[in-house]
């Protein structure tokens, strides 16, 4: 017999199945059943590569489905904690009250029903990480999970999709290759680095241009795992996307980022070298040359000398214009959301009376609100982001005031 034929798929493609999965677990028949019993509805597993991001695909599934999300990582897990402790009770058996062991409630299902009860939504994604690395003792644990959906005498609530993500055994000394038996309770996907797909997705997340710009050219250097003599090498999505996060903030303080910082994310020399030396030119003509002067239509005469630049400094004057307009319209539609907010606010605390007071219960409401969502997983980053700063800005313009009028003031 032939050994299986393991096929890969990327991440949007991945992203494309979990989501199609969804729709049909949850999709109902005309007395409101589900089509699919939740015995046969097996779990989708994505494997693959760390740092691929693998979590964030599912997290994304079930924002844009509408679903809750709660999201755990099983080496944080051992038996008690899955199933419950064992307790005394009493039950009735043949005539005789006789003691009995019991389970207290798992802590896995306890929190899908806080985030069902805190959310308002009955339908979500459980997705259990680094699944393939569990203890001895969760292992029994885990594959009565996969077949009946349930922790021990504790059942997932109906509505709720299964999804569980692990690394191959060579990226991950603790993770074990599945065997046939949780295999064959399994929708496998097996991932590979998608920069495309990962590349469209930063855009909108603001990414620094420089990394995109790099990665445009060095594509190979997206994903590294390469074991040599001296140990491993890898770089992976994560480790792009919170260098470009260290790159923006440092910029914003005018610190300098230096080799030995790129390679505490980038941990393959080829990569961080490459990464560092390019950079080091997208800083040092933005400082040289007037750039921002071009952004702004006054530029003068000397700006021909940008012609003369070799190209790797013509490459790092592009990375530093589409960089100066990235932030530029970033704080445009900050303000814009701002504003938005604000009026939408103003319009639900009238003034005059209790103008005051309706605006600090207003204001109390939605921070409670966005600390529900953000804790329950429903809640998008750039909403995030949108809301936490209107209340920052609310919050401070209310707390001098004292009266309604002071409070009617501060409004406007």
């Amino acid at each position: 017999m032939k050994a299986q034929v393991v096929e890969q798929v990327t991440v949007a493609q991945a992203k494309t199945a979990i989501a199609q999965t969804a729709a049909l677990y949850f999709a109902k028949d005309a007395n409101g059943r589900y089509r699919i019993d939740r015995r046969r509805a097996r779990p989708v597993c994505l494997m693959g590569p760390a740092g691929i991001g693998k979590t964030e695909v599912v997290r994304q599934v079930a924002e844009e489905q509408g679903l809750a999300f709660l999201s755990y990582s099983v080496t944080h897990h051992t038996r008690q904690s899955a199933i419950g402790l064992p307790r005394l009770s009493e039950c009735e058996v043949d005539g005789r009250t006789v003691p009995i062991t019991e389970y207290t409630m798992s802590e896995i299902i306890a929190e899908v029903y806080r985030v069902m009860r805190e959310s308002g939504k009955k339908e979500g994604i459980l997705f259990l990480d680094e699944f393939n690395c569990e203890s001895e003792t969760l292992r029994p644990i885990m594959l009565q999970l996969l077949q009946s959906k349930t922790f021990g005498p504790h059942t997932i609530p109906d509505g709720w999709m299964l999804v569980l993500a692990g690394n191959p055994s060579e990226y991950n000394v603790s993770a074990r290759a599945l065997d046939a038996v949780t295999a064959d309770r399994l929708r496998m996907l097996w991932l590979q680095p998608d920069y495309n797909a990962w590349r469209a997705y930063m855009v909108s997340r603001g990414v620094h241009p420089v990394v995109l710009s790099y990665l445009d050219d060095h594509r190979r250097q997206f994903y590294v795992f390469e074991k040599g003599k001296d140990g491993e090498a890898l770089v992976t999505a994560r480790g792009w996307e919170e260098l470009s996060a260290l790159l923006l903030a440092y910029e914003a303080l005018g610190y300098p980022c230096t080799l030995a910082q790129m390679q505490q994310y980038l941990h393959a020399q080829e990569a961080a070298a490459g990464f560092a030396t390019f950079y080091d030119l997208f800083r040092r003509y933005a400082a040289q040359l007037p750039l921002e002067e071009i952004l702004t239509g006054t530029a003068s005469p000397e700006a021909g000398a940008l012609r003369e630049l070799p190209f790797d400094g013509r490459l790092s004057v592009v990375e530093f214009l589409l960089h100066s307009l990235q932030t530029k319209s970033a704080a445009m539609q900050q303000d814009a959301d701002l504003a938005f907010s604000a009026a939408s606010f103003a319009g639900s605390v009238p003034p005059g009376a209790d103008a005051l007071a309706r605006a600090q219960e207003l204001l109390q409401k939605r921070r409670a609100a966005l600390a529900v969502r953000k804790d329950c997983g429903v809640l998008p980053p750039e909403e995030e982001r949108r809301e936490a700063a209107f209340l920052s800005r609310a919050e401070a313009a209310f707390a001098p005031a004292q009266t309604d009028a002071e409070a009617s003031a501060a409004l406007q």
